[in-house]
């Protein structure tokens, strides 16, 4: 460990440093402040410069004036040492730096006096507002003076100008009040480990740091962790780090007791917060609970935990932390809770969502083993699944075009088909299948749906893929009645044409069809919905329409776009009734709504 040694400072101004070994470590002060610009550093003092005077910028000269006056206070207190950690730390060394982060919380913990020097504050604080401008002080906002604060036995705080303010016992109430750290921690009166884990990272939720990452490794020692250091890793990545150190040594859930008060509702979070702002004004505290609990564990599909869920709806759950709800606590023995939502079946995979806030349960519920990525994501439904299957969901009224046979290859998988809202067994015979397996060759047709109108127009839509994984659509029609011993699934193959547009046009009738993938387990559903809307239909032909079946006018003199293929004479009186009911059946306008 390298000091100052005080004494050559106090008799002639000379920094100088010397190391001791962390067994033989003296009695010795060390300082508090907050860095500002041009700071003396230990390469300044190594080479010599930290002493000329006379080519310092003003901002060094005043970190060198504080320098000497942190060693001549320590030198009057009667200490030969003080460490400082701007020149007692050789930053150019990564190792040496790294060592000194894990190691600072207990060289201040360890020292037998700190000295907090407050640049800016009042020399007293015997006015209010004294007292409002020595709460403002940048000292209270930096990420590195909290544990500065907390470490120590004895904390004396001096103003800008070496001027005694007080001492931690002394200030202890305004101190409490501006850092929001009970009176019984400060004075050690009571151990860090008997807060929370969540009201601990609310002592630093308004704290800032220069480099982002320091906002997790200044705290290291307030949660008794050590990490190595990866500067370049980010502010979020740091702490989700601290908090994964911090889990190996407690089951405290208040660890999980966080908000994001601005956050959209829908979005998927992971269960660690990603700074510690998110306990900003945290008070939860734990169940003291010495029954049994499964440990959790960081893994490759996310935090391992087990958790009490209680079901809501539409796959969202509340998840029951061991921690009593504030601010009323023990009053009605209730559980703070967390929303979750399942994103898998399969392998069990929830996110964090509505963060914004908390739920409470009376009740827990079942313990159930949940994984949470840090990052969770809705699973995607695009790239290869062990399985893809094709199930119709919505189609056109039995009453304008009538399904009368679905074709799928010989000894094809018939997959059970998933709960719906809408079902297709409304409109696709219960003979027929509504799910069945897409084959995953490119360009090859899965199965076809042969609708056939009263007026014997017929149409097949077939549903296959375009490259392997891709759905795509193809539409035939027919004119005249359809033979479906000749119109079989082989027949239809060499006739697909596939395409992702999901409209066919016609002169007289679109064909709309979409498709809308579900995922379940390790399976993809295209839920396929269809559409059929009559186009073209010109007032006059109506017209014409009704005076043909008024007059009993042959219906092929006037080739109407609807028109019913001609029946043979000896049938075409049984067939008088039915053309009445096929003008009031075609000129009407349908379409279905695609959900």
């Amino acid at each position: 460990m390298r000091f100052l040694e005080t004494q050559p400072a106090k008799e002639t101004g000379t920094l100088r440093l010397v190391e001791k070994r962390v067994n033989e470590l003296p009695p010795y002060a060390i300082l508090s402040h907050t860095w500002e610009d041009d700071e003396i550093t230990f390469e300044d003092i190594e080479n010599g410069k930290a002493n000329d005077a006379s080519t310092k910028t003003p901002a060094a000269l005043a970190s060198l004036s504080k320098l000497r006056g942190a060693c001549i206070q320590a030198a009057v207190d009667g200490f030969d040492y003080i460490w400082i950690d701007s020149c007692c730390i050789e930053k150019r060394s990564s190792a040496e730096l790294s060592e000194a982060i894990n190691s600072m919380f207990a060289w201040y913990r360890d020292a037998a006096i700190c000295y907090a020097f407050l640049l800016n504050a009042p020399n007293e604080l015997l006015s209010i507002e004294a007292k409002a401008e020595f709460k403002s002080n940048r000292w209270f906002t930096r990420g590195w003076t909290l544990q500065e604060l907390l470490a120590p036995a004895e904390v004396i705080f001096f103003s800008g100008d070496w001027i005694n303010i007080g001492n931690k016992r002394s200030l202890c109430l305004l101190l409490a009040d501006i850092t929001r750290v009970d009176k019984e921690i400060l004075l050690g009166e009571r151990p860090l480990t008997s807060e929370s884990l969540a009201i601990r990272m609310s002592w630093a939720a308004r704290r800032v740091t220069t480099r982002p990452e320091d906002m997790a490794y200044c705290l290291m020692g307030i949660f008794s962790v050590n990490m190595p250091m990866l500067y370049g890793e980010g502010a979020e990545k740091a702490f989700l780090r601290l908090q994964e150190e911090i889990m190996k040594l407690s089951d405290d859930q208040s660890l999980f007791a966080w908000v994001k008060p601005n956050s959209p509702p829908d979005a998927l979070e992971g269960l660690l917060a990603s700074e510690p702002s998110c306990f900003l004004d945290s008070t939860v505290v734990p169940y003291q609970s010495w029954g049994p609990r499964a440990p959790y564990a960081s893994t490759n599909r996310g935090l391992k935990i087990d958790l009490h869920l209680t079901e809501l709806a539409d796959g969202e759950y509340v998840a029951a932390l061991d921690c009593p709800v504030p601010p009323t606590y023990y009053k009605d023995s209730s559980f703070l809770a967390i929303y979750l939502r399942k994103l898998s079946d399969s392998d069990a995979q929830y996110a964090r969502v509505r963060v914004a806030k908390f739920a409470s349960v009376r009740r827990k519920g079942d313990p159930q083993t949940v994984y949470v990525r840090q990052k969770p994501q809705a699973p995607s439904p695009d790239g290869a699944f062990l399985h893809h299957h094709v199930q119709l969901r919505t189609g056109p009224a039995p009453d304008i075009y009538e399904v009368i046979s679905v074709l799928v290859p010989k000894h094809s998988v018939r997959p059970a088909a998933l709960p719906s809202g809408y079902s297709a067994r409304s409109w696709v015979p219960a003979k027929w299948p509504i799910a069945f397996h897409m084959l995953k060759k490119p360009n090859q047709l899965s199965g076809a749906i042969i609708f056939q109108s009263k007026a014997n127009e017929g149409l097949a839509l077939m549903i296959g893929t375009l490259g392997g994984f891709d759905i795509a659509f193809n539409v035939l029609k027919f004119d005249g009645e359809l033979n479906l011993d000749e119109l079989t699934f082989t027949s239809l193959e060499g006739k697909f044409e596939p395409s992702t547009t999901g409209r066919f046009d016609f002169k007289y009738h679109s064909v709309r069809v979409s498709a809308t993938p579900v995922l379940q387990s390790s399976s993809k559903y295209y839920m396929v919905d269809i559409g059929i809307e009559a186009i073209n239909i010109s007032v006059s032909e109506i017209v014409q329409h009704a005076y043909d079946i008024a007059t009993g006018s042959d219906y092929n003199e006037y080739r109407l776009p609807y028109q019913v293929p001609s029946a043979a004479p000896e049938e075409r009186s049984g067939t008088d009734n039915a053309k009445r009911k096929l003008f009031k059946w075609k000129i009407s306008f349908w379409k279905h709504v695609i959900h």
